[in-house]
């Protein structure tokens, strides 16, 4: 193994736990997700490197967005 090969490697791990992290506190602020389960959604961002990552943010596009909020369930 070359030492380019390996930095590439720990780059894309670190890419990957980070959005990760990312996702994961996204998972747990919000109220529903695609499949009403959770759980899988953490398994599959988690293990299926970065491939899980790339899934969830496809069908949540709102990740980045500040807030989850309805539109209907506005307090004000």
């Amino acid at each position: 193994m070359g030492l380019e090969w390996i930095l590439q490697l720990v780059l894309f791990g670190v890419l990957h736990w980070a959005l990760a992290a990312l996702l994961l506190q996204d998972l747990a602020n919000r109220k529903q997700v695609v499949g009403k389960r959770k759980a899988p959604w953490a398994i599959a961002i988690m293990f299926v490197t970065f491939v899980g990552s790339l899934v969830y943010m496809l069908c949540h596009p709102r990740v980045f967005l500040e807030d989850d909020t309805d539109e209907n369930n506005t307090e004000r």
